[in-house]
């Protein structure tokens, strides 16, 4: 006779499904410490973790062992130039406590912002105006200018050390995904070196790598590098990635090291809120405390109209502006339009000007010749058609140069975009205008009716933000990821 409780009856569906959710969490609980020793980590003892809040390092002593842990992984040659130690994995704090031991942290770092250390390097500022560091950066937050040049550095360093390593690709044609041969496996081997290649997507696979095939792994390693080095992100390594990937470590660490001296020209504390402007990135940063809040593409000076590199302040807004001709495009665009078409050139706005006076005449032949003299100039009414667009910064400099709009909007589909005389386009100006107009009281409706209408209205920006305009081919973004671009002025020969 059965006893009531020894039951054949089968168990319900929903109790068995909660027996299996607990089996399979139990499991993946188990495969942890496994796939942390897969990684090579070593994995705490009992006596090791019971002892840390009383014997091991805290604070500052433990993130100086986890530096120099960090430092002899990425100074072996044979791991990747960007690797990154993740230090927040080691600490095993809630989030409440770990922002407060950030806060503390900061607060005990006293050394000035860009002092000099006795080795004549610029130390890590401390503050920013008043702004404590942020210690876990993410993609929006801006370099840190008091630390960029010895980030440079550091990874100068490692490329020079991937010398003896480094292997060419042998000459051939271009790869594509699903290609394979012995090339494909030079190209997987150098991407690893540079920290491109890091495994397969997806999930684990129970098979090996074929290391001389073209697969999806690789392709998102070719669009990292094709990333990093401001080509165009195709995921082919077509002749122009071959010709980037030729060059070899040594080059590369010489660019980086010259790029170093450019960052330690600029002032370790740029300030709470700043603009920069790097023409060989065509890209302008407006960064609010550490964070970039506002990111957009910008067209530079042509070749032989280069933007120049300055420090200034953006102190006004001009909606519907005016434009008056400088004198090198007057003779060399401008006057032989007005010969060969003066109606066209007056429809499009334009007038002559006397200097000294702010009295406008039509274009004719007589104030043609009087512009080319040297007694006038041209002069672009406010309007729809202005070569300005509809919003123009004005920053204080000796060359003429503004931040504005444009009538081309086309010319930011380019990924090269040096194209004008030398001041900077913007891709939105109305949303430069807008964040640096909104501590003042105006919004986004306020911005757009002011650039409607031909009228020219001039708007005083309260405590201006200083503007960096530079010229920095490579840096190492907040990610610690190294990032090059193109040489469009030719001056890191």
């Amino acid at each position: 006779m059965r006893h009531k409780n020894c039951t054949t009856e089968p168990i319900p569906l929903h109790i068995r499904a909660r027996h299996f959710s607990l089996m399979v969490a139990l499991g993946c609980c188990a495969l942890l410490p496994m796939a942390e020793i897969a990684r090579g980590e070593t994995l705490p003892t009992e006596a090791t973790t019971s002892a840390a809040p009383e014997t091991g390092p805290t604070g500052a002593g433990r993130e100086a062992g986890l530096a120099a842990h960090a430092s002899e992984i990425v100074n072996d040659p044979d791991i990747a130039v960007n690797a990154e130690i993740d230090v927040d994995r080691t600490e095993s704090s809630s989030s409440g406590q770990e922002s407060e031991e950030r806060e503390n942290d900061s607060d005990r770092r006293d050394t000035p912002p860009g002092e000099t250390a006795p080795s004549g390097e610029r130390t890590p500022a401390a503050t920013n105006n008043g702004q404590p560091l942020d210690r876990h950066p993410d993609k929006d937050s801006a370099i840190d200018f008091a630390t960029a040049g010895n980030a440079l550095r550091a990874q100068a360093a490692r490329y020079r050390a991937l010398t003896s390593h480094w292997q060419a690709i042998t000459p051939g044609a271009p790869l594509k995904p699903g290609d394979r041969g012995p090339r494909v496996a030079q190209l997987r081997r150098l991407l690893q070196q540079y920290g491109d290649y890091t495994g397969q997507p997806g999930p684990l696979t129970a098979g090996g790598v074929d290391r001389q095939r073209f697969d999806a792994g690789l392709q998102l390693a070719v669009e990292s590098y094709q990333r990093r080095h401001g080509m165009e992100v195709t995921g082919r390594v077509d002749r122009s990635t071959l010709k980037e990937l030729a060059k070899p470590p040594q080059e590369l660490a010489r660019l980086l090291e010259l790029n170093a001296e450019r960052w330690d020209q600029l002032p370790a504390a740029p300030g709470n809120r700043y603009i920069l402007v790097n023409v060989p990135d065509y890209q302008l940063q407006l960064v609010d405390r550490r964070k970039v809040v506002l990111s957009m593409k910008t067209v530079v000076g042509k070749s032989s109209k280069r933007t120049p590199e300055m420090t200034t302040r953006v102190v006004s807004v001009v909606f519907n502006p005016t434009w008056t001709v400088p004198r090198s495009i007057l003779l060399t665009d401008l006057l032989p339009k007005a010969r060969n078409n003066p109606e066209a050139m007056h429809k499009r706005g334009y007038r002559v000007v006397k200097y000294g006076t702010n009295t406008t005449t039509p274009i004719s032949e007589e104030s043609i010749e009087s512009a080319a003299s040297g007694k006038a100039t041209l002069r672009q009414i406010s309007g729809p058609g202005n070569t300005l667009g509809r919003v123009k910064f004005v920053i204080p400099n000796k060359q003429a140069i503004f931040l504005h709009d444009t009538q081309a909007q086309s010319l930011f589909e380019h990924r090269h975009r040096a194209f004008s005389h030398g001041c900077i386009r913007l891709q939105q100006p109305e949303e430069l205008a807008y964040a640096l107009l909104t501590a003042q009281g105006w919004d986004r409706t306020q911005v757009a009716q002011a650039a409607t209408g031909d009228e020219s209205l001039t708007i005083k920006v309260e405590n201006p933000p200083r503007l960096f305009i530079t010229y920095l081919t490579a840096w190492v973004d907040a990610l610690g990821r190294v990032q090059f671009r193109p040489d469009i002025y030719h001056r890191d020969q």
